[in-house]
């Protein structure tokens, strides 16, 4: 066993460790920032890498800052509707604009999260296909229509709170491998002779409309953080607030960092590397490593599936004022998210995903701009405005990604 291995090996126990059995448990600031840190990472932490490469070479690490920084700003309009909307929506007659535009946002949300199911549960499928070394990309599909019957069955039946239950675990799995990944690029790239591999970005970086709306559709992959807006029975309003800007600092981070120590490993994606790629490119930082990440993000794709399909059969029964039950609402989140899964692929998914909670973040901002101007905040309510517009721009242009 070599240093990598130790490393790997040592960073990994720790860390699931700490998150899984330690203090952190009873920390209530860190429970309310688990989930959205959770979603956010597990939205599309390993998919990024390879599909943004791929696409812009050393621009990479720019182009997720800037996905970083919008999603960011999209935050700071969810918290503004955290702060104010809420108490608003709840007090306004019946009929009023701003709460028929909230409900209109969820029920938009509700459509994304069939589709995030979708998309949670092919990458899963996609991970196991390149660790299994299998190709035919009807293998992910057919793994995914077999744990989304599994996940509607459990629903109906049962409901998923047992399943539930597990998300702690599977939640440290995740960010102890992730954790590890990150310590053992690090140690690579000190390793590295003759530089740090700047001189061979891999991809010569195109920027045109096409790129541009690429990178619109990956929007999936710092979605998450608007989970807080809907754990108000669990957390109060502040609570939630700086769990989603901590959540979304530090997910941030940790995309920067795994960019820039990924550097020297853009050259060795193949051309159209798939979303399941660095799987493959990883082993050559330490043989251990593929398995460690994929079993970590294997784990996160399908507590993430859980926790959408939870969410979205909460939503139904909300939106219909209780006439569709939570347990009869995983029948129609099954029969969506199988269709979807049939007629798309990945990369499809990964935009059309995007493109379902951009129309959500978009509804949000209108909310917030409406907020604003009837409170007298006419540079926020322009802002918000603005805002709106742009994520309504990422929600009609974005594409897949090949």
């Amino acid at each position: 066993m070599d240093l990598t291995e130790i490393l790997v090996a040592a960073v990994l126990a720790a860390v699931f460790a700490v998150l899984a059995f330690g203090p952190l448990r009873a920390s209530t600031a860190w429970r309310a920032m688990l989930t959205p840190l959770a979603s956010i990472i597990g939205s599309g932490f390993l998919v990024s890498v390879p599909l943004v490469s791929g696409r812009v070479g050393l621009w990479a690490v720019p182009a997720m800052a800037a996905l970083a920084g919008i999603a960011w700003l999209i935050g700071g309009a969810i918290r503004y509707n955290i702060r104010h909307g809420e108490a608003r929506c709840a007090e306004a007659p019946r009929g009023h604009h701003i709460p028929s535009i909230e409900t209109l946002s969820h029920l938009v949300l509700t459509g994304a999260y069939f589709i995030s199911v979708a998309y949670y549960l092919v990458l899963l499928g996609s991970f196991l296909a390149k660790l299994a070394g299998i190709s035919d990309p009807r293998f992910a599909a057919l793994v995914a229509t077999a744990l989304v019957a599994g996940i509607a069955l459990t629903g109906v039946t049962r409901g998923l709170k047992g399943v539930e239950r597990a998300e702690r675990f599977t939640v440290s799995a995740n960010l102890a491998a992730i954790a590890a990944l990150l310590a053992a690029l690090g140690l690579f790239a000190a390793r590295l002779p003759g530089g740090y591999g700047w001189s061979d970005p891999g991809a010569a970086p195109e920027f045109d409309w096409d790129t541009l709306r690429f990178l619109m559709g990956l929007l999936i992959v710092v979605q998450g953080f608007e989970t807080t807006r809907f754990m108000g029975s669990l957390y109060d309003g502040a609570t939630r607030e700086r769990a989603m800007k901590r959540a979304q600092a530090l997910s941030s981070a940790v995309y920067l960092v795994f960019f820039a120590l990924m550097i020297p490993l853009y050259p060795f994606f193949p051309e159209g590397a798939d979303v399941a790629g660095v799987i493959e490119v990883i082993g050559r930082v330490s043989p251990i490593l593929p398995f460690v990440v994929a079993f970590g993000a294997i784990a996160s794709q399908f507590s993430a599936a859980v926790a959408d399909s939870l969410g979205a059969s909460g939503l139904i029964s909300d939106t219909t004022h209780g006439h569709v039950t939570p347990r009869h609402a995983y029948i129609a989140i099954g029969t969506v998210a199988v269709s979807v899964i049939w007629a798309t692929d990945v990369n499809a998914l990964v935009a059309l995903a995007s493109r379902a909670f951009a129309l959500f973040y978009a509804l949000q901002c209108l909310v917030a701009m409406l907020i604003a101007r009837e409170q007298g905040e006419k540079r926020r309510a322009a802002w918000h405005g603005a805002l709106s517009a742009l994520c309504l721009g990422v929600a009609v242009l974005g594409i897949p990604a090949g």
